[in-house]
């Protein structure tokens, strides 16, 4: 694949139970590092970035950037999902008053209409790639 594109064709069935013709399917592939340089600003703490839409999920990159100021607030989504990996950093959720640690390699499913939130630790940023899934 050329470092211009980000976009693979391959051939496949629709379904592999019943006989049908090839058809293209477009896959998108990204390159974490390149994405994080690409990230949106949306506080002094916090950028973001979608690298995948579709009409039942969002999935993308959220950076975390450690804050002195404590924020209670939380965020909710009456009818999403949300699925999160942690690739990069430590850091905390806070999910129904308890906080659990975070660091590379965990994955949270937090369900529709749960109040959260996320704080990168004291040491560095904390990078989440995680995935909004449409459930109503």
């Amino acid at each position: 694949m050329s470092k211009k594109s980000d976009r693979l064709i391959l051939p496949t069935r629709a379904s592999s139970l019943a006989p049908q013709a090839s058809r293209p399917v477009h896959m998108k592939v990204i390159q974490v590092a390149s994405a994080l340089k690409k990230l949106k600003v949306l506080s002094e703490e916090i950028r973001y970035g979608d690298c995948f839409k579709e009409e039942t999920f969002t999935s993308g990159l959220i950076a975390f950037r450690p804050s002195k100021k404590v924020d209670p607030k939380q965020i909710s989504h009456d009818d999403k999902d949300v699925v999160c990996h942690v690739i990069k950093g430590t850091g905390r959720l806070r999910v129904n008053r308890k906080r659990i640690q975070l660091r590379p390699g965990i994955v949270c499913h937090i369900p529709r209409g749960t109040p959260h939130d996320f704080a990168a630790g004291r040491r560095g940023e904390l990078v989440l790639f995680y995935s909004l899934i449409r459930t109503k």
